[in-house]
């Protein structure tokens, strides 16, 4: 029976009845140690009726192996591993050790973690419990969360228990649940059902007034008491550790020794806690009389009885296969291993190494350490590259770290530290990163000093700081440029600069790109150099920063084109290509490059690289007006980079849904995703999609009628650090319009002449187009209706729907001014079909209304309706469309990153708001038109 959870018990049950109603759902259990989060999971898993039950439990000392928790997961789920697709197997199989260890991307996994559970859960309703989550190894924990937060229409419910004050366990915008302590009423009544009423009434009080409320504490702090001093004073969790240390203290001194090995394995295998214990009695380096070791034999069924009074206490428990050992709580293992002495432990350890698992061999080894040990570091080592293969960056660094400490030879153990600093930087610990590559970079040898810098610089970039990682990136090309002596390879100092000018325009500090402008001219390459398209691509977008001439320069859009075409290895460095080719203006071919990057990455299972590519290729959408791709471009974007932890294209994609908001009108929408680019990740300071944000707010104030509030903010913009960026730019023709509206024509003189030198750059005509409908706006009489005629020809031959409607609304507000109704009412009325069937509200208003300020009120259905596909969510479009083309359940779930379930769980809600009844019809309908 639990006291006082009444509350959480009816929440459980929620959860439970909600995943057998096949709805998902998960919850984090959240408190102090011993608050009775296990018994509540315990509850959980006994909740009638009785439904298939997954647990598992993370562990202190394995929190360096990657995917040790997921692996003890999944475990009795190996079975269907089968029935994954191909490339999710192989990651699954990789990650367990139980095939090659395959790089793959670690997304993957967590892609596999929800293929498994869905095939698990075909056979009915799934509870999976997971104990002591803060304990889990990174990459256990990152593929859980990934696979929980995409559940959908599946029978699964998932409780993660959480201690407090221990390990982070981050899961933002998941449900959580805090245990709060018992009340007086309900700890007396736990105590009392405990002892029966047998306490003498001095001790229950004490009880009671020491344990707070605490279940744990309520339940053990007797059986302490009973055999301590005073010992008052101690922080709860001390006073537990002691509570159970009594107990361990009077069982027999073969049992404490088996608990000891047990406690400093903790892979909870009883073969491997006997094979350690009978090495361990077996060899002359056997623990010293006393310890109760040497009463272990090799007799399985000897150590087995060793084992019996330690289970007879319920301080451990077998599985029903006798093979499994669990302690009854973390509390209990950290008491037997905290109360042996240290040289027990260590020679315990020294056993572990010798007959436990491989994986965990050189931890052992380094717990066993009392110095120096090189043997034991290069074991370090050996499991940091294999956890580096399984995607376990965390673990790869944590290795690296203690191997370094392990090591007395200097060049040695600097190599070890910067390694350490990479794939600390890896896991996307910023900080940790910074500080490991300060320890290293006394001792690094000169020919990883670059590769530290670099590290040091990234830290300090992604925490915002991109002048101070600037400063360190010059300071070592200069360097490198000295040690060389004007002949080394260019290439190296050039991957410096390449870094230190993304960070000069992102900052859009002309200070900063004034500095790498000096390092870059002075960096001489041969006119038949490879790097030569790469050097002209970095003085291009310098140029842009600060406003240098580029007459010396080839044209950009051949600049970009030439660098897209080269062998890049960096899927991040194609896609800077594609951002920069939007910049050129070549808005279609950035979209293929993008468009092809992440097919690619779908393909391959590489998910972290999907929001970066989504992101690039919805912008390019975006820019061609296909608003309805773009929207599930971003969505599917901002969706991933939120559960894999990318704040900058989370900042970034949201930027690009406040804009599409805008274009439609939807104001609360519209701010809240503009709200959402200046949320950081871990504090970051530094928000990338802000400038599309102001766009976005420009856009909307503009669509409804609030020019004065659209030209503040768009002059902000267009005047601000992010002037050169591409909202900076391509907002232009809006601030023209808002000044135009606010009667203050001269606030756009500067604007349009910048957006005159970006058209001239760009040279096409959907830019042309907008060239002149600015030049119409800001001139009067005739010439005014030719430049709007001129735009129009020019959208003609580049059709970017939502610019090339606002060109006819404008020219049809115009001619209505000068009298010529009859004309412009064909202009509105083709502006106004556009914007009613793209849901583009605030612009169909005031089509509607220059409409009937010429006398003419249309009728209801008088312009074409939305497009049926764009009654469909983003996410349900994208599932009809690839259904329309033959693929399975299986194989559209496999490449948007779903459960089979949620698939058809979509298309099902698709069908009725397309107006078929099947798959087979989805072919005939004209879902691609949505983009529209």
């Amino acid at each position: 029976m639990l006291y006082g959870r009444s509350a959480e018990l009816s929440a459980l049950t929620r959860l439970i009845e909600d995943a057998r109603a096949a709805t998902s759902g998960v919850l984090v259990v959240r408190g102090e140690p011993g608050i009775g989060k296990s018994a509540l999971l315990d509850a959980a898993a006994e909740a009638p009726p009785p439904m298939a039950v997954l647990r598992g439990t993370g562990i202190e000392s394995e929190a360096q192996l990657p995917f040790a928790g997921l692996h003890l997961l999944l475990r009795p789920a190996l079975g269907k591993l089968a029935r994954l697709p191909a490339p999710q197997q192989r990651a699954l199989e990789g990650a367990f050790g139980l095939g090659p260890a395959a790089p793959a991307d670690r997304m993957l996994i967590g892609l596999a973690v929800l293929s498994l559970l869905s095939e698990l859960a075909d056979d009915g309703p799934l509870l999976c419990l997971v104990d002591d989550a803060q304990w889990l190894d990174r990459p256990t924990a990152e593929a859980l969360l990934f696979a929980v937060r995409r559940l959908g229409a599946e029978p699964i419910a998932v409780v993660f228990a959480v201690r407090d004050g221990e390990l982070p366990f981050p899961t933002p915008g998941l449900p959580e649940l805090r245990l709060p302590r018992l009340g007086p009423a309900d700890a007396a009544a736990l105590l009392d059902a405990q002892r029966g009423g047998a306490l003498l009434p001095e001790v229950r009080h004490r009880v009671l007034d020491e344990a707070r409320g605490n279940p744990l504490a309520l339940i053990e702090l007797p059986v302490g008491l009973a055999a301590e001093g005073d010992g008052t004073g101690l922080p709860l969790t001390s006073r537990l550790q002691d509570a159970f240390h009594g107990q361990v203290a009077r069982l027999p001194e073969a049992t404490r020794a088996l608990l000891l090995v047990a406690a400093a394995d903790e892979s909870g295998e009883l073969a491997t806690v006997l094979a350690a214990a009978r090495a361990l009695s077996a060899g002359a380096d056997a623990l010293s009389a006393g310890t109760g070791l040497s009463a272990v034999t090799e007799n399985l069924s000897a150590g087995l009885a060793d084992l019996s009074p330690a289970l007879d206490a319920g301080l451990v428990h077998l599985d029903e296969a006798g093979r499994q050992l669990t302690f009854r709580h973390p509390l209990v293992r950290a008491a037997v291993y905290r109360g042996a002495r240290p040289d027990h432990r260590l020679r315990v350890h020294r056993a572990l190494a010798d007959t436990g698992p491989a994986d965990r061999r050189a931890w052992h080894l380094a717990r066993a350490a009392t110095g120096p040990d090189e043997h034991a570091a290069a074991e370090l080592e050996r499991a940091a590259a294999q956890a580096a293969e399984r995607n376990g960056h965390a673990a790869a660094a944590a290795a690296f770290e203690r191997a370094a400490s392990l090591t007395t030879e200097t060049a040695a153990r600097g190599r070890r530290l910067a390694l350490a600093a990479e794939f600390t930087l890896e896991a996307g610990e910023l900080s940790r990163a910074a500080a490991l590559a300060e320890r290293a970079a006394p001792d690094v040898a000169p020919a990883l000093r670059h590769r530290l810098v670099r590290t040091r610089a990234a830290a300090k970039a992604g925490a915002g700081s991109l002048r101070d990682a600037n400063d360190l990136l010059l300071a070592e090309a200069d360097r490198i440029g000295s040690a060389a002596g004007g002949d080394g390879d260019p290439s190296a100092p050039l991957a410096l600069l390449i870094e230190a000018t993304g960070n000069a325009w992102f900052a859009g500090d002309q200070d900063m790109a004034a500095q790498v402008t000096g390092h870059l001219d002075a960096l001489e390459l041969p006119a038949a150099d490879d790097l030569l398209p790469v050097h002209h691509l970095l003085d291009w977008i310098l140029s842009l920063v600060t406003g240098r001439p580029t007459d010396h320069l080839p044209p950009m859009a051949d600049v970009v084109t030439t660098a897209g075409a080269a062998p890049l290895d960096y899927v991040r460095s194609r896609l800077h290509i594609s951002g920069l080719g939007m910049i050129a203006g070549i808005d279609t071919w950035s979209h293929d490059l993008a468009h092809r990057i992440a097919a690619g990455s779908r393909a391959e299972g590489r998910i972290g690289a999907l929001p970066a590519a989504l992101y690039h290729v919805a912008v390019a959408e975006s820019l061609l007006g296909r608003h309805r791709d773009a929207l599930g471009s971003a969505t599917e974007a901002a969706d991933l980079a939120h559960d894999t932890g990318q704040w900058q294209w989370f900042s970034l994609a949201n930027g690009v849904l406040a804009y599409l908001a805008a274009a439609e009108g939807d104001e609360d929408r519209c701010r809240t995703h503009a709200g959402q680019t200046r949320i950081g990740f871990l504090g970051r300071s530094f928000s990338p999609g802000v400038h599309r944000a102001e766009w976005a707010l420009g856009l909307l104030d503009l669509g409804y009628g609030r020019p004065a509030a659209a030209l503040r903010r768009l002059e902000a913009l267009g005047l601000g650090t992010g002037r050169h960026q591409l909202p900076g730019e391509r907002s232009a023709p809006d601030l023209i319009e808002a000044a135009v509206r606010c009667a203050e024509p001269d606030r756009a003189t500067a604007p349009f002449a910048r957006f005159e030198a970006v058209a001239r750059r760009i040279d096409r005509p959907a830019t042309d187009a907008l060239l002149h409908r600015c030049r119409a706006l800001l001139t009067t009489g005739e010439r005014a209706g030719e430049h709007y005629a001129t735009a129009l020809r020019s959208h003609e031959r580049d059709s970017r729907p939502f610019e090339h409607a606002r060109t006819e609304l404008l020219y049809g507000e115009w001619l209505r001014r000068a009298r010529s109704k009859a004309e412009a009412r064909e202009h509105l009325r083709a502006a106004l079909t556009v914007f009613d069937r793209t849901g583009a509200r605030p612009w169909s208003d005031r089509a509607r209304a220059e409409l009937a300020a010429t006398g003419l009120t249309l009728k209801d259905g008088e312009t074409r309706p939305p497009e049926a596909a764009s009654l469909l969510t983003p996410q349900e479009l994208q599932i009809a469309r690839l259904a329309a083309q033959g693929l399975t359940n299986r194989e559209i779930a496999a490449q948007l990153f779903l459960s089979p379930r949620t698939v058809g769980h979509h298309l099902y809600k698709a069908y009725p708001k397309l107006g078929v009844a099947s798959r087979g019809e989805l072919a005939a309908l004209p879902l691609d038109a949505a983009g529209a």
